[in-house]
């Protein structure tokens, strides 16, 4: 009996592959495996789990710990199967194992580690101060401030969902023949400051730091005085900033009045010139047509946060201004764009991009 049994299962599996008792055992393991693998996370860890996962792109899915060849299987899976209902759906993806599952859901719930490594990739130093993981993680919303001797532009981001909330640009106004005093500066810097939208984080550009590099004719008084007036107004600002978030945190905490949380980060001035392409030479262009490029882009909420997000209205209010103005919010608005890829979301196709061109 048992030779007749043996014979009919010998037969099954010639026909169709495999025999009834070799199915079962795969059947057992699959799910033995799959209890394994849910039990290990909480109900928030399996929620984060999942919605990294299934809201990820490919660039995105491969800043966390898994091979290129599962990121393609799964991609292929989804796209015929759908989204992960459960941690345990991912055994059916071909590839993973128990081993291949845990590490992927691990970096998940640690952050994107290999974001970081590549970040390292850029040459030289792309903030100052240094910013923490621990208050990019905690930051919901960047103020990006553009300062010029004539202006001053500034763009509001939501961290959440990459939405940019504010663009604003406000004109200085130079009284013919008044020569400014550092008390006339120290005035628009404080209006200005008084305007400003809170926010968590502070974004500008690096300011020179030598004559040559802020491109000055040390034989020229009338440039020097415009660049040391444009640096006495950063400097202001900036202090101002800093204060006003300083006594709202602090106003009655004594041991803390010694202490300065600093909340300005300065980024290299070169990233978003050569990341979007306005910078020809040493010759800095025109980013009008850059940013009306962006803006027919910019039109959606990324569910990954792969790019941001510019409401209709103020799409509206920078078609409607004139050549300067729309200039600087350009300006302002790539140096924001630049600082949330790269320091915030760390994506790592704009990281990618910096580094080939040798930045």
């Amino acid at each position: 009996m048992f030779q007749n049994l043996l014979n009919v299962c010998r037969k099954t599996q010639s026909s169709v592959g495999y025999c009834c008792p070799k199915t079962t055992t795969s059947f057992v393991s699959r799910r033995q495996y799959s209890e394994g693998i849910d039990s290990k996370y909480n109900d928030v860890e399996r929620e984060k789990i999942l919605q990294v996962i299934n809201d990820s792109d490919v660039t995105n899915l491969s800043s966390y710990e898994v091979s290129k060849a599962n990121i393609k299987n799964f991609s292929q899976w989804k796209s015929s199967n759908g989204k992960l209902k459960t941690l345990s759906d991912i055994e059916y993806v071909e590839g993973f194992s128990e081993k291949s599952a845990k590490k992927l859901f691990n970096s998940i719930l640690g952050g994107p580690a290999k974001q970081k490594k590549v970040a390292n990739k850029i040459k030289g130093q792309i903030l100052q101060p240094a910013l923490s993981e621990s208050v990019r993680k905690d930051c919901k919303s960047v103020l990006t401030v553009y300062i010029t001797v004539n202006s001053v532009t500034w763009t509001m981001i939501d961290r959440n969902n990459y939405e940019v909330q504010e663009w604003k640009y406000y004109g200085i106004d130079y009284p013919d023949g008044k020569k400014f005093q550092i008390t006339d500066i120290l005035d628009i810097a404080w209006r200005v400051t008084r305007q400003l939208p809170e926010a968590d984080m502070y974004v500008m550009k690096a300011e020179a730091t030598t004559l040559r590099a802020a491109g000055s004719d040390p034989n020229n008084p009338k440039v020097i005085a415009v660049n040391l007036q444009k640096a006495q107004m950063v400097a202001m600002i900036v202090a101002l900033i800093n204060a006003r978030s300083h006594t709202e945190e602090h106003e009655s905490e004594d041991a803390a009045k010694d202490a300065l949380n600093q909340r300005v980060y300065f980024l290299r001035p070169t990233l978003p010139y050569r990341l979007y392409g306005t910078l020809v030479g040493n010759e800095r262009v025109s980013t009008d047509q850059t940013v009306e490029i962006l803006l027919k882009e910019l039109n959606e909420i990324s569910p990954n946060q792969s790019h941001a997000y510019i409401p209709d209205h103020l799409q509206s209010m920078f078609r409607s201004q004139k050549d300067l103005q729309k200039d600087m919010l350009g300006h302002c608005l790539l140096l924001s764009l630049t600082f949330m890829d790269l320091c915030i979301y760390r994506n790592q196709e704009r990281i990618a991009k910096l580094s080939k061109r040798g930045e």
